[in-house]
């Protein structure tokens, strides 16, 4: 069986996105390609036994082992004679396709990998393809499986080197990530290091290296980048604003009139009850 999925579910999940799944028991000598693939696909060798080409390298595989195809690269695939595979395959795409992937030990390099009949990736792959066939809200169905699949992906076959600078971005983008998901709390620099499982010093050199700030000057303007959203696309009031964005109510005047232009009526009548 074979499924294949519009356009649609690549505009509407645009982070990632399954664009084809499926298996199929091959004839002998089927060959597919020479081709190139818009996405990026995994495939799982579920019996028999296959060639895989890719750029100058020729691999025999078998029963319990899969690779990799990689986007607008140029591959063919070939059926044994005597004894033809029967593949099962996920294939995804999006703007974090590539960005997962690479916390996966599965790259140009070495695009093979192994797994058992009981693999906990092979079940997750099956789930995809079974997501593929509910008729109501598919593509949220397919996409949430889709992420379960790349998850056991990276905890099965995780990166076995990590790069230093990767591993300080990385660092920093999960520290981005929390104050874009705490800002409206009393958040502190020791919590994030703690969230973060890292010294808090550490974390502030860190944070400055990459983004050219300390924390606490980022947490300050990126409340105020969402106070000032909020108070020129709503007609809420500023106490309203001001905890929401994680400030006092006195101290979110004293800056919105301070540093944001925010003085007037709107502020002065906030101030006087």
């Amino acid at each position: 069986m074979m499924d294949k999925f519009s356009s649609s579910n690549r505009t509407i999940n645009q982070d990632v996105n399954v664009y084809t799944c499926g298996s199929e028991q091959c004839a002998p000598n089927h060959t597919y390609g020479p081709t190139v693939r818009s996405g990026y696909m995994v495939y799982f060798v579920l019996s028999g036994k296959g060639v895989y080409q890719v750029r100058d390298h020729t691999y025999h595989l078998h029963q319990g082992q899969g690779f990799l195809i990689e986007p607008q690269t140029l591959i063919m695939v070939k059926a044994d004679r005597n004894n033809p595979w029967k593949y099962l395959w996920i294939g995804f795409s999006g703007q974090s396709a590539e960005k997962y992937l690479t916390a996966t030990a599965l790259n140009s390099h070495d695009p093979l990998f192994s797994f058992t009949t009981d693999s906990p990736l092979l079940d997750s792959a099956h789930a995809v393809i079974q997501a593929a066939k509910v008729q109501e809200n598919r593509n949220l169905a397919m996409t949430g499986k889709l992420f379960e699949f790349l998850y056991t992906l990276c905890q099965t076959h995780p990166r076995l080197s990590t790069d230093a600078a990767a591993s300080t971005t990385e660092l920093v983008e999960y520290a981005l990530f929390y104050i874009s998901q705490n800002f409206g709390d009393d958040i502190s620099v020791a919590q994030i290091a703690e969230a973060l499982h890292i010294d808090r010093s550490y974390l502030h050199r860190l944070f400055k290296r990459v983004t050219g700030q300390s924390p606490q000057a980022y947490i300050k303007s990126y409340r105020m980048q969402q106070a000032c959203e909020l108070l020129t696309t709503t007609a809420l009031p500023i106490s309203v604003v001001a905890r929401a964005v994680g400030y006092g109510l006195w101290v979110a005047v004293l800056i919105f009139e301070g540093v944001s232009g925010f003085s007037g009526d709107g502020a002065e009548g906030v101030a006087s009850k």
